[in-house]
């Protein structure tokens, strides 16, 4: 034993010599500093993970705002981004939005960058382009030549003004009038007393057959029954930027249910009548007032429940004193109630599952009459979905320029469809259509790359080594 250790021994409070302190530090920098990289590297990892997922949100976020908007609407703001750019959420932009010179607008090109883009606290720039060209005729890229036809893409219409929905409670409201008509209410009651319902019981009783009676069975319980839509367009007293008078809408819906006493006599109740505290009657309900579009047009929309079953068509006229020619849109909606997983709701009384709705729409028929002293066959367009079946499948009959028989269209002085410029609505080119004319051709579908770049990029050319992400899609998936 070496004198050192022998005196460590016998002194109980001796510490380490200088040179195994040295030996065991030695030895600890060994293990450590390897583990501090690792420490360091994985919170820069982290780091670059933190702002990959908040580039990879803003792509996200830009790409689902331009996909909610037609090619249209994006060339407005291209040609002056300053004045608004509501497409993407402005809440994301701190520094503006620009538009690159080499996107011509004429070619279905757009680019667009973003200067400071803020995203959970993070700044970047980014580059949007959107691409219609692959989806035209002659294109290498698609088969089918979708942005040449004349389409009608309900997502960007004005709701406010030139826009009429038929909500469900319109409908209800006027099913309900016909229970408040005297003799209809007298008639029933006077049934069900004959039937040995006692006067206490006559009210729960009345509710059960009103409730009994939806659109889905109306021929059950009335003799005939019919709808009317008028659309009024008049001058009005607003005017546009430019000066110029706007159009006033206003829209009428009446229904008319004929019911038989028990005299053998019947009884026809409309719906403009007096409806009480019923809510939600259409008479000469206002639409808001409508600004002329560019080439002199202004856009009138109608939503409706098509009245399957009716002794009449359904009559949709259009009465048009505003001296304005007519871009209209009038589509078919389905009635479904869905639950809070989306599915529809099969016990609702109006619901009807495809083979019955398919059924139902082979035997629907509308008219349309368009009264107007002026009227231009060049000068009106007609975007409707009259000529698909509500569940998918075309109508039986129809041709490849024509609506099927089931609907007529007539203007002016008994201008029919055939003269007509109508087009398929419906969200891609359909064999129902007629072809649409370059003037009319609409860039509904095209193809968008969302490229988000370190801060300071859109002033350096966004070179390739400051490029994060980049993500691409177009408006069908």
């Amino acid at each position: 034993m070496t004198k050192a250790a022998e005196a460590r021994k016998q002194n109980k409070d001796a510490g380490f010599s200088l040179v195994e302190l040295l030996i065991a530090v030695v030895i600890l920098a060994i293990i450590v500093i390897p583990l501090m990289n690792l420490f360091v590297s994985s919170n820069r990892i982290n780091i670059k993970s933190r702002q990959t997922l908040r580039a990879t949100t803003a792509a996200q976020d830009i790409m689902e705002g331009l996909k909610a908007y037609n090619i249209e609407e994006i060339k407005e703001q291209f040609k002056d981004p300053a004045s608004g750019f509501y497409v993407i959420d402005s809440r994301l932009i701190k520094g503006g939005v620009e538009v690159d010179p080499s996107g011509n607008p004429a070619d279905g090109l757009y680019v667009f960058s973003m200067k400071d883009l803020t995203m959970q606290g993070s700044e970047y720039d980014a580059k949007i382009e959107v691409d219609g060209r692959g989806y035209m005729s002659g294109s290498l890229t698609h088969d089918n030549g979708f942005n040449d036809a004349a389409l009608a893409d309900a997502r960007s219409i004005d709701k406010k003004n030139g826009t009429f929905v038929e909500e469900e409670k319109y409908r209800q409201a006027a099913l309900a009038s016909v229970f408040k008509d005297g003799d209809v209410k007298s008639d029933i009651e006077n049934k069900l007393r004959a039937a040995g319902v006692s006067d206490p019981m006559l009210l729960s009783e009345f509710q059960k057959v009103q409730d009994a009676v939806h659109f889905t069975n109306l021929s059950t319980f009335f003799e005939n029954f019919k709808r009317e839509i008028e659309i009024e367009l008049s001058v009005s007293a607003e005017v546009d930027e430019n000066g110029d008078p706007k159009a006033d809408m206003a829209v009428t819906q009446t229904y008319y249910f004929t019911y038989k006493l028990a005299s053998g006599t019947t009884k026809t109740v409309d719906t403009k009548g007096d409806m009480g505290s019923v809510a939600g009657v259409v008479d000469h309900k206002g639409c808001g007032s409508i600004a002329k579009t560019k080439d002199d047009k202004i856009n009138v929309n109608l939503f409706y429940y098509p009245l399957y079953g009716a002794s009449d068509p359904d009559l949709i006229t259009i009465k048009n004193n505003s001296g304005y020619d007519l871009n209209l849109l009038i589509a078919k909606q389905r009635h479904e109630t869905t639950d809070e997983h989306g599915m529809p709701v099969l016990s609702d009384p109006e619901y009807l599952p495809d083979p019955q709705l398919m059924a139902a729409e082979q035997t629907y028929k509308a008219k349309i009459d368009i009264q107007e002293a002026h009227f231009d066959t060049d000068k009106f367009s007609l975007k409707t979905n009259l000529g698909l079946n509500l569940v998918g499948q075309k109508y039986m009959g129809g041709t490849s320029i024509d609506l099927p028989t089931q609907f007529s269209v007539t203007a002016g002085t008994g201008i029919t469809m055939s003269g007509l410029n109508i087009f398929t609505l419906d969200g891609v080119r359909s064999a129902l259509g007629k072809a649409g004319t370059p003037g009319e051709a609409t860039e509904l579908i095209y193809d968008v790359q969302v490229s988000i770049y370190k801060t300071g990029a859109a002033d350096n050319g966004f070179p390739e080594d400051m490029r994060m992400v980049v993500i691409g899609g177009s408006t069908t998936n």
